[in-house]
């Protein structure tokens, strides 16, 4: 049996747009983790007063970042397809831990920037964007998230909007746009995270 490729892939963005309830979403709808661990977190961040981060938990272990609901440091988990073995690497938002953002990037080979429909384009994704080309990143997928919570829901119109920004700030980084799928998403309702949804 061929050994399955593997890919280290680092989620991106500036903070609160979703980065670390994705990939928790990816986990579970992938098979890597269960939905029982689903529903211990659930309890646990109910419990924190932090309802609807539970697929964030998946990622972020520090008491710290449970208790804040923003991701301090980089985490890393592993999951495998019929094709691919991923290490997926869920790197901050917050500026003050822009350091630890570097360091996830610097292990991956691509790149998945999540941007809030509702928010745009934001100081950290501008920032990341950059970092991420600097640092090598060539291979980059984007996803506008949270596409449920538009006005109203799932709203064309704003995707549209987003991105056009996308794509002017990607050819100032010097990404050549015809070259980086942008895809409308929803982390939280897994919409076109496993299979293709109709956003």
């Amino acid at each position: 049996m061929a050994e399955k490729q593997h890919l280290n892939v680092v989620f991106i963005g500036h903070v609160d747009h979703g980065k670390s309830t994705t990939v928790g979403r990816i986990l579970l709808e992938g098979g890597a983790i269960e939905q029982h661990l689903i529903d211990k977190y659930k309890k646990e961040a109910d419990e924190r007063g932090k309802s609807g981060f539970e697929l964030a938990y998946v990622m972020d272990n520090l008491k710290e970042e449970r208790e804040r609901g923003v991701t301090i440091d980089v985490a890393h988990k592993e999951f495998k397809t019929d094709a691919r073995h991923f290490t997926i690497i869920d790197a901050p938002g917050h500026r003050d831990f822009v350091k630890n953002m570097i360091t996830g990037t610097s292990q991956a080979d691509a790149a998945v920037l999540v941007v809030a429909a509702d928010d745009g384009i934001a100081a950290q994704t501008k920032e990341h964007l950059w970092l991420s080309k600097v640092m090598g990143i060539e291979q980059m997928i984007i996803s506008v998230n949270k596409m449920d919570i538009t006005k109203p829901a799932y709203d064309e119109g704003r995707y549209n909007e987003v991105v056009a920004e996308v794509k002017s700030m990607l050819g100032m980084v010097g990404f050549k746009d015809d070259q980086i799928n942008i895809l409308p998403a929803s982390g939280w309702k897994a919409d076109n995270i496993k299979e293709k949804g109709e956003l």
